[in-house]
C-alpha cells in the first residue's frame, strides 16, 4: 500500500503541467496554514560562537555551504501563483 504522498506524487506526475501548477499553488496555501511545520525552528548564531575554535576549517566550509544551499530553496511566497 502507497503512503500518501507516495499516491499524491503518483496522480500529480499524470496530470498536464499546468494542472501540477495549480496543485502546487494549492499545497503551498495549505502549507503556509502550518508555518511551523514546514522548517525547525532555527537557533541564533550567538548559540554556536562558544564552538567556533572547536571547529577546523574544513568543517566551517561544509557548515558555510549547507547553509549558502538551505538559502537557495524557493518559499512558498516566491512566485505569485494565482489562479
Amino acid at each position: 500500500m502507497a503512503t500518501i504522498a507516495e499516491e499524491v506524487l503518483d496522480i500529480l506526475n499524470r496530470l498536464p503541467p499546468a494542472e501540477q501548477q495549480r496543485v502546487l499553488a494549492y499545497a503551498r496555501a495549505q502549507a503556509a496554514q502550518f508555518p511551523s511545520t514546514l522548517l525547525p525552528q532555527g537557533k541564533p548564531v550567538t548559540d554556536f560562537l562558544a564552538f567556533r575554535s572547536s571547529l577546523d576549517p574544513e568543517t566551517v566550509d561544509e557548515m558555510a555551504r549547507a547553509i549558502e544551499e538551505g538559502c537557495e530553496r524557493i518559499e512558498p511566497d516566491d512566485d505569485d501563483l494565482s489562479f
